[in-house]
């Protein structure tokens, strides 16, 4: 079976080389010219004791200690072991689930509020979408209130997350004990005053190396997916929307009875965003679960550095995409209405799933001139993820698609502001900017601004701080 890189027989032949993400089966051993690679022995520095272990606890990486001399693969590389960090197990939860995060939640004028995470107690609370405060929690479709369905009748639910580091820095900030107009930490010094202030107040920061992290993630209903793949998925268990299905298919609405109801989620789609060393404009990047969607046609590099062509190809199992199916349904079918919750068909539609695909893969337009990019990510995901595999690790189910940031650690000033954006240029998730994806200016499109900190959405002296400032 062909499936999310649809490569397998076409590169196989040519170059000697594919991978498969795809929706239905194993890794391929073959993979593209070595440009972007990590070695067995760099790999297992990665994981604690320094030793490779089947769902085994992966360290954060080192952000302060990010090479100035560095390369795209440096980037690339950084984000796969925070993805890997944050999804390892934790006290029976996932990193990203336990004490090291909070989840966050935003009040009717959109001021955040930082729900700090308890072990083994499932006080998660997820959404729908992200263009207004709501009852739970903003987060969603980039761009509006769009929402997604998947093709086995499951809403997809997002949340927001940051690290301890984060949360301190931000109250740090809304404390007036830093700055306002600081940047977001990228230096020792930058650190020490976090840690410090964390620790006046009682708080160790043990992963303070990783710097301030702030995460979305996209998710599920873990019950609607067939038995046999149910294995392949990070899972979490969160309350969300309750919604009547009515016969109506152009609204549901939530429950009077019930607002909410708690279900076991699986991971479908994660954003992992921090700032490195000399980047205090972060880096942006996104990981999938391979059975998610196809790619759109796109380019790889051969040994001889020759852009080839690897075609679409929709053949297999997907979350969001028919077998087979046409390279078509980036329109939304449905939005969350502000004021009610409900959900609502949008005009000459009904609420149900449509095709999804992925319409710039490896978060580059479809051109030759993305093969060498498309080739770093491809030859990286097929090190990681074919280890994985191998050993049985749920994480070799997800690959990175792709990370951005710019040339110097400048802050992108406005849309427009493209010129110096190195890696994944136009860089989206089929999950949460499904409608989006085509937009040209791809993550710094919308975070940009006149400071490193308003690069960032959630970030904001007025968001609640984890304590009360000291009185004077």
């Amino acid at each position: 079976m062909l499936g999310k890189f649809a490569s397998t027989l076409l590169l196989g032949a040519v170059m000697g080389m594919s991978l498969s993400l795809t929706s239905g089966g194993a890794l391929a051993q073959s993979k593209p010219p070595a440009t972007c690679n990590i070695t067995p022995k760099a790999f297992s520095t990665w994981f604690d004791g320094k030793y490779v272990k089947k769902n085994g606890a992966v360290t954060f990486a080192d952000s302060v200690g990010f090479p100035l001399q560095n390369t795209a693969c440096d980037f690339y590389k950084w984000s796969h072991q925070m993805f890997l960090w944050m999804t390892s197990p934790s006290g029976g939860d996932l990193v990203l689930d336990s004490p090291t995060f909070y989840d966050v939640s935003f009040d009717k004028s959109g001021n955040a509020t930082y729900v700090p995470n308890q072990t083994g107690v499932g006080n998660n609370k997820f959404a729908l979408r992200g263009s207004k405060p709501q009852v739970i929690t903003p987060a969603g479709q980039a761009g509006g209130a769009d929402t997604l369905l998947s093709l086995n009748g499951s809403l997809v639910y997002f949340a927001l997350h940051v690290n301890d580091v984060y949360a301190w820095f931000n109250t740090a900030v809304s404390n007036s004990v830093i700055s306002p107009t600081a940047t977001f930490p990228t230096t020792p010094a930058d650190l020490s005053a976090i840690v410090a202030y964390a620790k006046s107040n009682g708080v160790v920061l043990k992963d303070a190396k990783a710097l301030t992290m702030e995460l979305k993630t996209a998710w599920i209903d873990w019950a609607t997916i067939p038995a046999a793949q149910q294995a392949e998925y990070l899972t979490i268990s969160a309350a969300v929307p309750n919604y009547v299905q009515t016969t109506n298919a152009t609204t549901w609405t939530i429950s009077t009875v019930q607002p909410t109801t708690v279900k076991k989620l699986a991971l479908v789609g994660l954003h992992v965003v921090g700032p490195v060393q000399g980047h205090p404009e972060m880096v942006w990047a996104t990981f999938e679960h391979r059975r998610n969607a196809p790619d759109n046609t796109h380019f790889v590099q051969t040994k001889t550095g020759q852009a080839v062509v690897v075609p679409y190809n929709s053949t297999g199992t997907w979350n969001f995409m028919s077998n087979r199916g046409a390279l078509a349904g980036l329109v939304s079918q449905m939005t969350v209405d502000n004021a009610s919750g409900a959900l609502v068909a949008t005009s000459g539609n009904v609420i149900q799933a449509n095709n999804v695909y992925r319409a710039m893969p490896w978060g580059n337009a479809p051109t030759p001139a993305s093969a060498n990019n498309n080739s770093q990510l491809i030859s990286l995901n097929a090190d990681i993820r074919g280890r994985l595999t191998k050993l049985g690790d749920v994480r070799g189910n997800y690959f990175q698609v792709g990370a951005v940031w710019t040339q110097d650690g400048s802050i992108p000033a406005n849309p427009t502001d493209v010129g110096k954006q190195i890696g994944s240029k136009m860089l989206a998730s089929s999950t949460m900017e499904t409608y989006h994806q085509t937009d040209k200016n791809g993550c710094f499109g919308c975070h940009y601004g006149p400071n490193s900190l308003s690069v960032s959405h959630l970030f904001s002296a007025q968001n609640k701080p984890l304590v009360e400032p000291a009185k004077k």
